[in-house]
């Protein structure tokens, strides 16, 4: 791989592969200096494959960063062998800012029935105007979460349904951006804590929540790797978690511990063909199926702590 050295600006990183495996990818770019990660579409859509853009400093470290790389991808392919991953396509993007070069694919989007998400520097469409329409305000930064993705979207139809009504407590397990924890306190939720074990992502989601006038409804909180550690003394009637399937199998006591009895965990992030092993799985933790959803080759299950 070469790579002209002009020593300014930024180089974009875009590797194709298992969203799962993808997410390694992401961890990995973090810690050679990346920031974070964004997750897109693919050149080639299909269920359970994504695209993984990330931004290292065109300096001097850059050669080296991006040797590091390629070795950590060879790794990824020993350790899951017939997968298709991508090798990283390189562009440099100089004497331009990536943020705002990224912000232009990003427009106001209706997520579901009753919300819109709008970035912060574009105008609200007449439709978003009408009355019943909630808007969420974003700059999405570098956190997961923008209200374009499916996991999103079905997670969003869930709390829709369930707040205030049947749920007027919400704990979002891996919050990003704050989005599904802003809807559910813009739909009157009393209490609401959003989680994140990234400090960038907590930081990313204040700063939405102060844009959308939510200050004082949500409580944020810094988690850590263990999962014993409580994040709130109180339970909650609702557990939104938007995470990957291992995550949800290595949560689900976790989760428990923190749902009232017959509260709702709302799982997204789940590809179709995990679902039946997830169900058993919180079956055996002392859950029940409620309801199952999928849409453009990702699923989510709402389950009852029995």
């Amino acid at each position: 791989m070469s790579l002209r050295a002009e020593r300014r600006g930024w180089c974009e990183i875009r590797i194709e592969g298992p969203t799962y495996i993808l997410e390694a990818a992401a961890d990995f770019l973090t810690t050679i200096g990346s920031g974070g990660a964004i997750f897109s579409e693919g050149s080639k859509p299909r269920p359970g494959h994504e695209r993984l853009t990330g931004f290292l400093p065109n300096d001097l470290k850059l050669s080296e960063k991006l040797s590091s790389l390629n070795r950590y991808l060879k790794e990824l392919r020993a350790v899951f062998p017939g997968q298709e991953l991508s090798g990283p396509k390189i562009q440099t993007i100089v004497d331009r800012d990536w943020i705002n070069q990224w912000r232009e694919t990003v427009v106001p989007f209706k997520v579901s029935k009753k919300f819109w998400v709008v970035p912060e520097w574009s105008k609200r469409p007449a439709q978003a105007r009408k009355q019943g329409e909630l808007v969420i305000l974003m700059e999405p930064g570098l956190a997961f979460g923008t209200g374009f993705h499916s996991t999103t979207q079905l997670s969003m139809e869930f709390i829709e349904e369930l707040v205030p009504e049947k749920a007027k407590t919400v704990l979002d397990l891996g919050t990003g951006t704050g989005i599904l924890a802003m809807a559910a306190a813009m739909l009157g939720a009393a209490k609401v804590v959003a989680a994140d074990i990234d400090p960038m992502s907590l930081k990313t989601a204040e700063e939405n929540i102060k844009m959308n006038k939510l200050l004082g409804k949500i409580e944020l909180v810094l988690g850590g790797s263990s999962a014993h550690r409580r994040l709130s003394r109180s339970r909650f009637e609702l557990v939104i978690a938007n995470i990957f399937a291992n995550e949800l199998k290595r949560l689900r006591d976790y989760i428990a511990r923190h749902l009232k009895k017959r509260g709702y965990v709302a799982t997204s992030g789940i590809l179709p063909d995990q679902v039946k092993d997830l169900i058993r799985y919180y079956n055996r933790g002392g859950f029940k199926l409620a309801e199952k959803r999928e849409k453009q080759g990702w699923a989510a299950v709402l389950m009852i702590k029995r």
